[in-house]
């Protein structure tokens, strides 16, 4: 089982282009990351590494360490899933096949069939189960996508920009779920949003909550949310995130 993922002094190029510029974290097992920047800021160059879908080549330097050592992905990619900002379906089929073909690919269609019925149930799909995915709307169909990360319970799930055209009742749904499942076992969660007022209502403890903040590649801040308000003499994560960004704006400049 994946119990951390260590990445060090990762320097990532397109080109002329340092998307990631001599990057530390260390993500460790039961928590939240919180990941936040404005676009481009190397957010989803991070997570696309993490999960082996996108190569580090001979500009690139740094290493991304699992199970605390070099691992090829075959070694986690089942320890690992995701639920993308853009997410792609299989329009021409049912929610419920295409949960299924997931499962297929994970080798877990058997194991998981309760816990299909759960995430279904819990998040208002179960009559809507043999609908095409076609037919959904933006919202439905982000839960499917989220449906398939979570129903395969793996160590380290990935959410990017998870509350993207979801209505009140099924992001509160999403926010319970997650902090009862770090609360029971030692799941880990990655997120990155850009509604921070969502991501400072997660009840959680502060030891399970971890903030990473990234600017223009660089890593500025990576602790816990009330070492950034600190830092920042902040009462929530927004006025953290504003005056971050105009420090690191006026450094730049200056």
């Amino acid at each position: 089982m994946l119990h951390s993922v260590e990445i060090s002094s990762l320097t990532k190029r397109y080109g002329q282009l340092c998307a990631l510029e001599n990057v530390s974290l260390h993500f460790k097992a039961g928590k939240i990351y919180l990941l936040l920047g404005h676009n481009g800021a190397g957010k989803t160059t991070l997570m696309k590494l993490l999960l082996g879908i996108m190569k580090l080549k001979k500009s690139d330097t740094g290493r991304i360490l699992y199970y605390g050592e070099d691992s090829l992905i075959k070694d986690f990619k089942y320890d690992m899933s995701y639920s993308p900002e853009v997410y792609s379906l299989f329009d021409d089929l049912t929610i419920i096949e295409y949960l299924h073909f997931v499962a297929n690919m994970y080798r877990k269609n058997i194991s998981i069939q309760e816990k299909i019925a759960d995430l279904l149930e819990r998040f208002s799909l179960n009559e809507q189960k043999n609908k095409f995915i076609f037919t959904l709307s933006n919202g439905m169909k982000r839960k499917v996508s989220h449906i398939a990360a979570l129903m395969l319970d793996s160590p380290f799930t990935i959410l990017d920009e998870p509350f993207t055209a979801l209505d009140p009742t099924s992001i509160f749904l999403l926010k319970d779920y997650l902090v009862h499942k770090i609360k029971q076992s030692q799941h880990t969660f990655i997120m990155s949003s850009h509604q921070l007022a969502i991501l400072d209502s997660i009840e959680l403890d502060e030891d399970f909550i971890e903030v990473i903040f990234l600017e223009n590649g660089r890593l500025l801040f990576a602790g816990k949310k009330t070492q950034l308000f600190t830092l920042t003499g902040s009462k929530t994560l927004e006025e953290a995130y504003m005056k971050m960004q105009r420090e690191d704006l006026s450094q730049v400049s200056g």
